[in-house]
C-alpha cells in the first residue's frame, strides 16, 4: 500500500498527465446545451448534458476558436449554439487545477449532427401525429369569413409581434386582437407555448396566430416539438402559423390550419381574408342589384302586356255591355209601349165604367139622393122624425123634414 500524501497541486497536475495520457488526441463529445454563458471576454461557456444519464461536462469555447466556429455556423445557417440545442463537438480534455474540474475545451463542432437529430426527431413527431390522426385535424376547422377576433401568440415585445400587428394596422380594418406572451425559443418554450395556446383558447378568438421570426434551424426546433404539435392539432379554434423560416415546415405549420412564412405573412393571410369577403359582398351586392333591375324590367314589361290585354278585354267586355243595355232598352221600350196600350185600353174601359157611374147621369135617368143636413146619405126609410133632409134630384134639391116615422115591416 503506497502511504504517500500528495500536494493538492500534486494531484491535480497527476490528474491532468493522466487526462492528457488518456485522452492525447482531441475527442468527439455529444451531448445537450445547457447554462450557455456568453462572457464579455468573447468566451462561450457552457455544460453539455447526457440527456439519458445523470452526467455533466463543462466546456469552454475560446473566443480565438469561436471565430471558427461561428464562420462554420453562418455557412451552414442551421444550427445556433443555445439551451436546450444537442450538439456534436470536438474538444481537448484538460483538467482545471483551479477549480479542481474536469472540462472540455471546444474547438470544433458538427453541424450536420444537429441537423440529423432534429430531422430525425421530427420524423418521429410526424409519424407519431400521423398515427394519431391529427395532421388534419385542423384543416377540417372552419375559419370565419370575418376573422377579426385574433389571438396573436408571440413573445411580448419581438418584432414578430410588431410586425403581425403593423400588417393588420396598415390593412385599414378594425381588429380585436389578445397577444398572449410566450417563450419561443430554449428549453422552456414548449412548456410555454402550450400553456399560451390554452389561454388563448379560453379567450374564444375567431383564430389563433402563433408567429415567430426567423433564427437557425437549431432555434425553431422548438416547433418540431411533438408535445406543441398536439397542442395546435387538438385545438377547436383554427390556428394559422407564422413562423420566420423560407425553406423548411415545421411539425406545427404541419398540423396547423393554415402555415405562411413569416409573421408579416400570417397577417397578411388574415386581411386577404377580410378582403376577399368584402370583395365576394361587393360582387354579390352587384349581382342582386343586376337581378333585381332584370326582374324589374321584366315586371314593368309584364304589367304593360297584361294592362294593355286588360284595356283590350275591358273595351270589348263594355262593347259586349252596351250592347246589351241597347237591346234591353229596345225591349224595355217595346215592352213599356205595349203595357201603355194595354193601360190605356184599362183606363178607358174604367173611364167608361166611371162614367157609367156618375150619379149625375143617374139624377138625369129620374132618380135622386137623399142626404142629412150633415152630408150623410139616407140609405133606409129608418129616419128619426124631425129629421132635416136635403133630396138632389136633376132638377135641384128638395128639402123636407121628416114628421112621421116610417110605417114598419108588415104593418096595416
Amino acid at each position: 500500500m503506497d502511504d504517500r500524501t500528495f500536494r493538492v497541486s500534486e494531484l491535480a497536475t497527476a490528474i491532468g498527465v493522466a487526462l492528457e495520457r488518456a485522452f492525447p488526441e482531441p475527442v468527439w463529445v455529444r451531448g445537450e446545451i445547457r447554462n450557455l454563458t456568453r462572457a464579455a471576454s468573447g468566451h462561450v461557456y457552457f455544460s453539455l448534458v447526457d440527456p439519458d444519464a445523470d452526467a455533466r461536462l463543462d466546456v469552454t469555447l475560446f473566443s480565438g476558436d469561436k471565430v471558427a466556429v461561428n464562420r462554420l455556423l453562418v455557412r451552414t445557417g442551421a444550427v445556433r449554439m443555445a439551451d436546450g440545442v444537442e450538439i456534436r463537438i470536438r474538444g481537448t480534455v484538460t483538467h482545471y487545477a483551479r477549480r479542481g474540474s474536469t472540462q472540455l475545451r471546444m474547438t470544433w463542432i458538427d453541424p450536420e449532427f444537429t441537423l440529423g437529430k432534429l430531422a430525425a426527431e421530427r420524423e418521429r413527431a410526424i409519424a407519431a401525429l400521423r398515427s394519431a390522426g391529427l395532421l388534419d385535424r385542423q384543416r377540417h376547422l372552419h375559419l370565419p369569413a370575418v376573422p377579426r377576433r385574433v389571438a396573436l401568440v408571440t413573445s411580448a415585445g419581438s418584432a414578430a409581434q410588431a410586425d403581425f400587428v403593423h400588417e393588420l394596422q396598415r390593412s385599414g380594418f378594425s381588429w380585436q386582437v389578445a397577444l398572449v406572451d410566450s417563450r419561443v425559443q430554449g428549453p422552456n418554450a414548449v412548456t410555454s407555448l402550450v400553456a399560451a395556446l390554452e389561454q388563448a383558447r379560453r379567450w374564444r378568438p375567431d383564430v389563433i396566430a402563433l408567429v415567430r421570426g426567423g433564427g437557425a434551424r437549431s432555434d425553431l426546433a422548438v416547433f418540431d416539438d411533438i408535445e406543441l404539435a398536439k397542442a395546435v392539432a387538438e385545438l377547436p379554434i383554427p390556428v394559422i402559423t407564422g413562423i420566420g423560416h423560407e425553406i423548411d415546415t415545421s411539425v406545427a405549420d404541419l398540423v396547423a390550419h393554415r402555415a405562411e412564412k413569416t409573421p408579416t405573412a400570417c397577417a397578411a393571410a388574415l386581411v386577404t381574408a377580410v378582403t376577399e369577403f368584402l370583395l365576394r359582398l361587393d360582387r354579390a351586392e352587384r349581382a342582386l342589384r343586376t337581378a333585381t333591375r332584370r326582374r324589374l324590367d321584366d315586371l314593368d314589361g309584364t304589367i304593360e302586356r297584361a294592362a294593355t290585354r286588360l284595356a283590350a278585354a275591358s273595351r270589348r267586355q263594355l262593347a259586349t255591355a252596351t250592347a246589351s243595355v241597347d237591346a234591353l232598352d229596345r225591349r224595355t221600350r217595346l215592352a213599356a209601349r205595349g203595357r201603355l196600350r194595354s193601360a190605356a185600353i184599362a183606363i178607358d174601359h174604367l173611364a167608361a165604367r166611371v162614367d157609367a157611374a156618375d150619379p149625375r147621369r143617374l139624377l138625369q135617368r129620374g132618380f135622386s139622393i137623399t142626404r142629412t143636413a150633415q152630408g150623410e146619405l139616407v140609405r133606409s126609410a129608418d129616419v128619426d122624425v124631425g129629421t132635416d133632409l136635403r133630396t138632389t134630384t136633376a132638377a135641384g134639391t128638395i128639402r123636407s123634414i121628416v114628421d112621421e116615422p116610417p110605417p114598419h115591416e108588415g104593418a096595416p
